[in-house]
């Protein structure tokens, strides 16, 4: 009767830690010095092998001037082949009116294993001081997706970024 006793005991214990371990989440650290500035409203972007370069417009007037980190997240990536990527990304810069734009390197990550998406922080405070961040002045966040070995050729790959956000450390 006591064996009987502690194997039911032992039993519903292991249903109640199962439980408890099914519905776990993962979560990042976050740090309660930072606080967040998304970006101007605009779509998400795709990324793909015929089509590894985009952008979205940066405002001058909508960027905290004590903005230090950007915050990347790949929300979906097709990779079938698993073709090893980076994505770079850039702020590029041009006088209005004019075509000629300078690309100022942020950083760069890449994706491992090649078909999970995550979420990457990269440090901005270096970059923004080389653009102009004013009317005069077309601002743009650049990504491009690279394959790691360029000799190799493309397959079909596609990566969503979310909405990137900006970073700045409370005073």
């Amino acid at each position: 009767m006591r064996r009987l006793a502690l194997t039911a005991l032992m039993i519903w214990a292991l249903c109640f830690v199962g439980a408890d371990c099914g519905s776990a989440t993962i979560q990042s650290p976050g740090s309660s010095n930072l606080k967040t500035e998304a970006l101007p409203a605009s779509p998400v972007l795709k990324l793909t092998n015929d089509k590894p370069k985009n952008s979205l417009p940066i405002k001058a007037n909508e960027l905290a001037s004590d903005v230090e980190v950007l915050e990347v997240t790949i929300t979906k990536v097709t990779n079938p082949s698993m073709t090893p990527l980076s994505i770079f990304v850039y702020l590029s810069d041009s006088e209005k009116g004019k075509s000629e734009s300078k690309e100022h390197l942020v950083g760069n990550f890449s994706l491992y294993p090649p078909d999970q998406p995550g979420k990457f922080l990269l440090s901005a405070a270096p970059t923004l001081r080389k653009v102009q961040l004013s009317d005069g002045h077309d601002v743009r966040l650049v990504f491009e997706l690279k394959r790691i070995h360029e000799t190799s050729a493309w397959t079909p790959v596609e990566v969503t970024i979310a909405q990137p956000t900006w970073r700045a450390a409370e005073k």
